[in-house]
């Protein structure tokens, strides 16, 4: 093969890769920090922590196989929005949140509201059949701008 074919070939492959890095990267993306309880029937079972990017779906989850009743799952999204309330940065949140019958998963709700930076929403979410009655979760979150961090283990 000719050497100048190589050489443009070669440039070409490192435009196009240094085009997909640029694209794929993040960039100044926001991220928000959001910080939960959550309790069963008024008992504490957990402060899960996540970072979120702007717009993008994050995931909490807790299943045991062994326990086909036992479990929740938490699906949320948060974007900056325009607005501000005393300095503070408003943010959308859209929040799933299921339980778990049989090792399925069952939507008990779904919620869109408005959160300050800093200050907590809080979430109830009864039982839905088919699940048992009586199972009520509690979902107290607190959303801040991250600083790029992983949320320490809790």
């Amino acid at each position: 093969m000719n050497p100048n074919k190589i050489f443009r070939s070669l440039c070409l492959l490192s435009l196009l890769c240094f085009a997909g890095i640029g694209h794929a990267a993040p960039g100044s993306a926001d991220a928000y920090l959001v910080d939960m309880t959550l309790s069963l029937n008024g008992s504490l079972i957990g402060k899960p922590a996540l970072v979120a990017e702007a717009g993008a779906e994050a995931e909490v989850r807790d299943e045991n196989p062994m326990k086909l009743d036992h479990g929740f799952r938490i699906l949320l999204t948060a974007s900056p929005l325009d607005a501000t309330q005393n300095g503070k940065e408003s943010i959308k949140l859209q929040l799933e949140f299921f339980g778990r019958h049989q090792g399925k998963w069952i939507q008990r709700g779904k919620h869109s509201v408005t959160a300050v930076s800093g200050q907590s929403v809080s979430f109830a979410f009864p039982s839905v059949p088919p699940e048992a009655k009586g199972k009520t979760y509690d979902l107290i979150l607190t959303v801040s701008k991250s600083n790029g961090t992983a949320p320490a283990a809790k």
